[in-house]
């Protein structure tokens, strides 16, 4: 299942430094989201999750922190504790192996610009000014 979470650029760095990423809930296309945006495709459903996220990343950033970012990552099933209206629970911090992408945020927060795992460390220190 992919999952969604809004992070500072700081967060990202301490993630990058430690290799795991302790939040206990995600953004992800739960079952109940799903039906209750049936109107919307996969692309769509994944699109508004990660808007959602960047929400909570723009709330996040301060002038230490660095710009608001968005990480996706691969969940396995045994990771999910619970499911939720349009989140999970986790039951284990999330590690580097199953992150997808980041996304970096516009200034607007309606745009996402999307990174691979292998360009976050050359984009690190920028994120950080």
């Amino acid at each position: 299942m992919r999952a969604y979470v809004g992070v500072t650029a700081q967060e990202l760095s301490e993630f990058l430094a430690s290799g795991t990423l302790d939040v206990s809930d995600v953004y992800a296309a739960t079952e109940f989201f799903i039906k209750s945006n049936s109107d919307l495709d996969e692309e769509e459903i994944e699109y508004a999750l990660s808007l959602v996220a960047a929400e909570d990343a723009q709330d996040l950033v301060t002038e230490e922190t660095g710009v608001p970012l968005v990480l996706a990552f691969e969940v396995t099933s045994e990771l999910i504790e619970a499911e939720h209206e349009m989140s999970i629970s986790l039951s284990a911090p999330l590690n580097w192996q199953t992150l997808e992408c980041c996304f970096e945020i516009s200034d607007s927060g309606e745009e996402l610009t999307w990174y691979a795992t292998q360009e976050i460390s050359d984009k690190i220190t920028e994120w950080l000014h």
